[in-house]
């Protein structure tokens, strides 16, 4: 392996370091002390620098052993009808000028995401980057949790200003689309050491998620580590102790944040009670308006923050115009954007990811089962996401980085997937 490749490899996962747990503060650790002496790595654009600069180097330097990567061979159909169905709405949008950009960074992504897969083809890289994960996710729990604790825990969270992610959805949902992979490498991880690693960054994004007081994270999150341990019955010992050991920080958090913890759980009994779903249904009804509009090709790709101020009696804020206002429902914002074609384009890609990693997780033995489990969960936890959010929309705020991170997560799983290929792909 030469040096340019070499270098690569550690440019990739410096930058995956500062994607995942959002760059260095800029100004201060703790709402209002702990200043960081390093604020160049605040810099929002110096994650991509890394990555771009390792994928030159590693593809210079002779890092990738062939380019074909058999095992993703299936998505390339469900992606080229995406993109096709992109394409189409792009052509005809009402907008030219931001689809075209959107066109141009969904194909950025896509890049990307093939430079991910040539990356985790390495042996050692895909070791190096659990660990690396792990850290970062434990980093960035720890500074959730001493801002939230300098604000105080009977407060509502909105922003967290010493990561890059800033919003208290943006955080719930990296947690959360990370958190089955580190449940799962928890459970099947041999190496006590390290499994204890991976139990504790799990642990510390159950507890940053609990006190942003997100409804949804907070139950996703819940519903993944149940999921995880019924996809994973072999490993039921060390289920039981993570399931005892989180119950009782649960206990404590809940006890040391009394009146939010009473709000949250208030409103999630009676939803009436929020606030915020009364703006959701607000928005879903202006944009059922929008895709009745153009029903089949949509307005635009990457236009719905400039069309939804067209609706008569429009809700949005006028703040966000041009600068990220969402559907609050990926699958409305997805639809509004590139009609019922881009809509079940978006359901076909996502359908054969699933259909894949479940596949996977038939065919594999009792003791390999939970590492796909994991990975199966996060996808699931990220459609379910969607329900009530827009984190990967134009100009939403750390969207590209989020588009990155689900990558990064979907090209994880399905490389732990190409150990147990078809019958149809083992006899190619």
């Amino acid at each position: 392996m030469s040096t340019a490749a070499r270098a690569g490899r550690w440019l990739f996962l410096a930058g995956v370091m500062l994607m995942v747990t959002g760059d260095g503060p800029s100004s201060t650790v703790g709402l209002s002390r702990w200043p960081t002496p390093l604020p160049f790595l605040a810099w929002e654009w110096l994650y991509v620098v890394l990555l771009s600069a390792g994928a030159v180097c590693f593809l210079a330097g002779g890092g990738v052993k062939s380019g074909k990567l058999p095992h993703l061979h299936f998505v390339v159909v469900p992606l080229a009808v995406l993109l096709g169905a992109f394409l189409l709405s792009a052509v005809a949008s009402q907008v030219h000028t931001l689809s075209a950009l959107a066109l141009v960074t969904v194909t950025g992504v896509v890049v990307a995401c093939w430079m991910f897969a040539l990356f985790l083809d390495d042996e050692r890289v895909s070791r190096a980057l659990w660990p690396t994960l792990a850290i970062a996710l434990a980093l960035l729990a720890v500074r959730v949790i001493i801002w939230r604790r300098d604000e105080g825990l009977n407060v509502v969270a909105f922003q967290i200003l010493n990561n890059a992610w800033t919003g208290k959805i943006q955080l719930a949902w990296v947690f959360n689309i990370f958190a089955p992979l580190l449940l799962a490498r928890t459970l099947s991880e041999p190496r006590r050491v390290v499994a204890v690693l991976y139990g504790i960054a799990w642990a510390l994004t159950g507890v940053a998620t609990y006190l942003l007081f997100s409804r949804m994270g907070s139950i996703v999150f819940a519903v993944t580590t149940l999921g995880v341990w019924m996809f994973s019955p072999a490993q039921w010992r060390r289920m039981v102790v993570i399931v005892v050991v989180g119950a009782a920080i649960a206990t404590g958090l809940v006890a040391r944040s009394d009146k939010m913890s009473r709000y949250v759980f208030s409103t999630i009994v009676e939803p009436d009670r929020n606030p915020g779903v009364d703006l959701r249904l607000a928005v879903w009804r202006e944009s059922l308006r929008l895709f009745r509009s153009h029903p089949v090709t949509g307005t635009g790709l990457g236009t719905y923050d400039e069309v939804a101020y067209s609706v008569d009696g429009s809700t949005a804020e006028p703040n966000f115009r041009g600068n990220g206002w969402h559907a609050h429902n990926t699958y409305l914002h997805v639809m509004v954007e590139a009609g019922i074609i881009g809509l079940l384009a978006w359901c076909y890609f996502w359908y054969a990811i699933l259909a894949r990693q479940l596949g996977a997780w038939k065919r594999a033995a009792s003791r390999d089962r939970v590492a796909i489990a994991g990975t199966v969960w996060a996808v699931l936890a990220f459609l379910v996401l969607s329900i009530s959010e827009v984190m990967i929309g134009a100009r939403v705020h750390g969207s590209l980085r989020m588009i990155l991170a689900i990558g990064l997560v979907v090209v994880l799983g399905l490389h732990l997937t190409k150990a147990f290929p078809s019958v149809r792909e083992h006899n190619r």
